[in-house]
């Protein structure tokens, strides 16, 4: 149901990363959180259950849609570090260098990288899956029943809001409230909390009143990451507009997933259709720092990814590339895995 969502908010996380469009990923990351919250919490309820047999299977099934791509991609990406360089693929991005120790191998593998602010721990082959990290931590509390119940969300989101509270309050960066393990607890606990209400249908009649459909709100979406782009560049000191512009990401994000949920679409597509094109924003996610670096080193024997011409050239080229890599890496790992995944939802 979220297909054309995710693959837009993978391409998002793109622009910004190879063509230096700060703050798009950003607002990109809290979407998937959102999303992730609410799927999460709803394949506990309705698929798996909370017996230890459901949690078991629900392990295992998100082992398998994270871990095979994302292994086949750090291989490559290894490959890559010992073709182009260290001292080339470190000045494209500080995190791509091979693990100085058995530590930083297992937590390269693992998914899991050791921090409470796991953004600030190198190397990372595949430099976003730190948010992966926060996404693993939240998997496992909806696992044991943080979001079973309403009352839990609730207790969940509010706590969630006293944490936003206090790094304000200590005068915190805004980097606090986006890449540590707990900034990703409000857009998780919002996507927990849309499962409840798209069961009670609590605000559909405030949806109806105003006629906000699932296409104006992704229109809303895309037109306030061009502000947040704009205040970014052209007033950069002025970081209340950037708060703003990043929680109102959030809020027309959270308001387009419940539209979403509730039966509305932002294309009229089958949900086949939908489906193969959300396919294609894991990986994506994972492969666009890799895919852009091969392509700008081999088309000007250097790495670039900022706005400029040649950046721009890279980039486009770099589309094309990243959406060949992830058909094959659908066709050829996703779509035998989730034959087996299947198995692990009776």
């Amino acid at each position: 149901m979220f297909g054309i969502l995710r693959t837009v908010l993978a391409m998002l996380v793109m622009c910004q990363h190879l063509l230096n469009l700060a703050p798009l990923g950003q607002y990109a990351v809290f979407c998937f959180y959102v999303i992730s919250g609410y799927l999460m919490t709803l394949i506990m309820h309705e698929t798996y259950g909370y017996s230890w047999r459901g949690r078991y299977y629900f392990a295992i099934n998100r082992v398998l849609r994270l871990y095979p791509i994302y292994w086949l991609i750090i291989g490559f990406t290894a490959l890559l570090i010992l073709y182009i360089g260290e001292d080339i693929t470190r000045n494209y991005n500080p995190s791509l260098y091979l693990p100085n120790s058995p530590a930083e191998l297992l937590q390269n593998i693992s998914l899991v990288f050791a921090s409470w602010n796991p953004i600030t721990v190198f190397p990372r082959f595949v430099p976003p899956a730190w948010a992966l990290t926060v996404e693993l931590f939240f998997y496992f509390l909806i696992c044991l029943g943080i979001s079973k119940t309403l009352n839990r969300v609730r207790f969940w989101f509010f706590a969630s809001l006293i944490y936003i509270a206090i790094t304000y309050a200590l005068g915190l960066d805004d980097d606090s409230r986006y890449s540590p393990i707990l900034a990703g607890s409000l857009p998780f606990s919002i996507g927990a909390w849309i499962y409840f209400y798209s069961k009670k249908g609590v605000i559909s009649k405030s949806f109806s009143r105003i006629k906000l459909s699932a296409r104006w709100l992704f229109v809303l979406l895309v037109a306030n990451c061009i502000l947040g782009l704009g205040l970014y560049y052209y007033l950069p000191d002025f970081y209340i507009f950037h708060e703003l512009a990043f929680y109102t990401n959030l809020i027309i994000g959270s308001l387009l997933v419940y539209k979403i949920v509730t039966g509305d679409q932002i294309l009229k597509l089958s949900e086949k259709i939908d489906k193969f094109i959300g396919d294609f924003s894991y990986p994506i996610y994972l492969s666009h720092w890799q895919v852009g670096l091969l392509v700008s080193f081999s088309l000007f024997g250097k790495p670039i990814h900022t706005l400029s011409r040649r950046g721009v050239e890279s980039f486009l080229l770099s589309i094309i590339v990243v959406f060949m890599l992830s058909y094959l890496l659908i066709v050829l790992i996703d779509k035998p895995i989730q034959r087996i995944r299947a198995k692990f939802k009776d």
